[in-house]
């Protein structure tokens, strides 16, 4: 049942019964957003809008034809700026991207488009035009306590979870730092390009062009920075490598997620201080348990208290009558780092591996998702957002500038 006090009004009108049914089914559970539609042109109305008191504006229209644009300019004229208006279009028109900047549109969506990015568009005209845009990309590490502990898949998982949310999906990035043994493309079914050869002596040399070369990209629309495996070469790269890879990365990309190899380098601590959230992943063995209290240590140790180490614990289970390790023995080890448990469900994280697809390909209610989510992304389950920031976030602005 939504609450009266915070559901804002939207008005879709369009004639596309598919679009209509898209979004409906997109805004059903919604808290926020109460919708109705207006099965319409847009030069059938006569009043429609002013008459349903909305919060914002949704036309579906053929941005092409004149006398659809004319009716959007009476509509904006009618609002006189009061409500923002988001037009959807079937194709993009130069002509009439002018025409829709100067009736100062709140968003121009060109079909086809997924329903999370007009819920996203949604959301940002409902919370106006004053409100300040981060626009620093968010950087999720994670780091293995021990081998084997699932921490490839928690990461590709994540990737996805951010790339689809309703809050903060956009741009998505996986970067895989184990450069002698990452497995993150060859999870995805995907070829590794990123050839570190080519920069090695001359990192400067990465720009978005290269970048953009080396870069695996899903048919999600995810992208993955991996470099082909090199088991025999157990060998660290200069720190600038790394860095301004990730600098650039987190220039044009909303999220950055990252995986990082179990061995500590000379740039691993560079990583850490730039990351938005760092999560160890461990699992419920006691040596697993107490190297986490070590590698947690040694963080505060190298980075200082800037990074806070947030620990979850994969293939987590909690049995009444079992002898092994329970919930509150893990609480107490880790204290305030424990963030929550990810469900042992082994059969479907084997057969997404060995199918190269995400985990909720298979089933996207199952309860490592859902337990992942739960910790990524706390806002959708009614916690607020935590917010931080990132130091290669800072490098952004002036690097979209200059590529």
């Amino acid at each position: 049942m939504t609450n009266p006090a915070k559901t804002r009004k939207v008005v879709l009108v369009s004639t596309d019964k598919l679009f209509l049914q898209d979004v409906r089914a997109a805004l059903a559970q919604s808290d926020m957003i109460e919708l109705v539609t207006v099965d319409k042109n847009v030069t059938e109305l006569r009043g429609e809008i002013q008459e349903t008191d909305s919060a914002a504006v949704i036309v579906d229209m053929d941005a092409a034809r004149l006398e659809e644009i004319e009716a959007l300019q009476r509509i904006t004229r009618r609002l006189e700026g009061r409500t923002p208006v988001i037009v959807v279009t079937q194709e993009f028109n130069a002509a009439a991207v002018r025409i829709l900047v100067q009736l100062q549109v709140a968003d121009f969506l060109v079909k086809p488009i997924t329903t999370a990015d007009l819920v996203r568009s949604c959301i940002r005209a409902l919370q106006g035009p004053g409100r300040e845009q981060n626009t620093e990309s968010q950087i999720y590490t994670f780091m293995p306590a021990a081998g084997g502990v699932g921490t490839t898949t928690l990461t590709l998982q994540t990737a996805f979870q951010l790339h689809h949310s309703v809050t903060r999906g956009a741009s998505t990035c996986v970067v895989d730092l184990n450069f002698q043994q990452g497995a993150c493309a060859e999870y995805l079914d995907l070829e590794p390009r990123f050839d570190i050869a080519e920069i090695e002596n001359q990192p400067e040399r990465l720009d978005r062009q290269l970048l953009d070369v080396m870069l695996s990209k899903h048919s999600s629309g995810l992208c993955v920075l991996a470099a082909p495996t090199r088991p025999s070469e157990m060998r660290s790269f200069n720190t600038d490598v790394v860095v301004r890879m990730l600098d650039l990365v987190s220039a044009y990309f909303d999220n950055v997620v990252i995986d990082m190899p179990r061995t500590w380098f000379p740039w691993t601590e560079t990583v850490l201080l730039g990351s938005n959230k760092l999560y160890i992943v461990a699992e419920m063995t006691v040596p697993c348990l107490r190297h986490t209290q070590r590698l947690i240590q040694a963080i505060y140790e190298t980075a200082g208290k800037e990074v806070k180490p947030n620990v979850i614990v994969n293939r987590f289970e909690q049995k009444m009558f079992d002898n092994g390790i329970k919930q509150a023995d893990v609480e107490e080890i880790l204290g305030e780092h424990f963030i929550g448990g990810i469900a042992n469900n082994y059969r479907l994280v084997r057969e997404a591996v060995d199918r190269g697809v995400p985990l909720h390909e298979i089933d996207p209610n199952a309860n490592v998702v859902n337990d992942l989510k739960k910790i990524v992304l706390p806002e959708e389950f009614g916690a607020g957002p935590q917010k931080s920031r990132s130091l290669f976030g800072l490098g952004r602005g002036l690097l979209r500038k200059a590529g």
